[in-house]
């Protein structure tokens, strides 16, 4: 079955989510009119690649491909979480980062939920709640529950990334050397959930083996029939397995390139002060 198939059976509508393509839209114009001016060119494409993989994920065919595969929907989950805000968060200026840490309000509440202790308790307990087995199937039958765990999830991974890419000055910024152990321990704490999954010798998750399924999708839901693919070593027990390897995958590819990214970052600032003189060359004269 290919996306046209898709198309025929669940509408353009369920595949492409036109709000939400709008809503990207304006996200990505208020961007490049506000904010891409005070950024470089990387860090423009960053936020950019972020909005797209966001709409992509949450709004194009990897989202009703979730629904019906465990393996398409963690695909969904891991780049919803582990990528988006990352790219997101690249891509904003250092300005709005001490916007943010100067007022108030903003202050106090980034000030406690983006915590570095309090933020990788917050997303990697909620991911890990919502993979247990009797709470897993009860969201994906939900739209309600659906929604708001998902919101829930998606708004403790930007305050559990805020602290890696926070500048110095801001509210819960780090120094380069704790963030790389603040993302060595962020993978730590995420591997149980994977390792359940993939190791699980039965099906820990029935939603998948119906013949019908709730859409959850942006802004409504509908039951629909399961499509029907002929993939002989696609079983419900390997789909499950492949689901839990690909957010490992994702999360150490993920992990790695934000650890390789700061490092580098520490390194040339360290390489920088190396090199600069104790003093002038030259006294000055009289």
């Amino acid at each position: 079955m290919n996306i046209l198939d898709l198309m025929e059976a669940y509408g353009f509508r369920a595949m492409f989510s036109p709000e939400l393509f709008i809503i990207v839209t304006i996200l990505a114009t208020f961007y490049l009119r506000f904010l891409g001016n005070q950024v470089k060119l990387k860090g423009r494409l960053s936020f950019l690649l972020g909005l797209f993989l966001f709409y992509f994920a949450l709004g194009g065919p990897l989202n009703l491909l979730g629904h019906f595969w465990f393996s398409s929907h963690m695909l969904q989950q891991s780049t919803l979480y582990l990528i988006v805000p990352p790219l997101l968060y690249r891509g904003l200026p250092e300005a709005v980062f001490h916007y943010l840490s100067s007022k108030n309000g903003p202050r106090k509440f980034i000030g406690f939920f983006a915590h570095p202790l309090v933020a990788i308790i917050t997303f990697n307990g909620s991911f890990s709640f919502y993979h247990i087995p009797m709470i897993f199937d009860a969201t994906m039958s939900n739209y309600a529950l659906h929604n708001v765990l998902h919101i829930f999830i998606f708004f403790s991974a930007f305050c559990m990334w805020w602290s890696v890419f926070s500048p110095k000055g801001a509210i819960n910024s780090m120094s380069d050397l704790k963030k790389m152990g603040y993302i060595f321990l962020n993978g730590f704490l995420l591997t149980p959930a994977c390792a359940l999954i993939i190791f699980a010798g039965d099906l820990i998750y029935t939603t998948y083996t119906g013949s019908m399924q709730l859409l959850c999708l942006p802004f409504y839901s509908m039951v629909v029939d399961k499509p029907i693919v002929n993939i002989s070593w696609l079983t419900p027990i390997m789909d499950q397995q492949l689901g839990g390897v690909i957010m490992k995958i994702v999360q150490e590819l993920a992990y790695g390139c934000i650890l390789a990214y700061v490092f580098y970052g520490w390194y040339e600032r360290e390489k920088d002060k190396a090199e600069e003189p104790d003093g002038p060359l030259l006294e000055p004269t009289a």
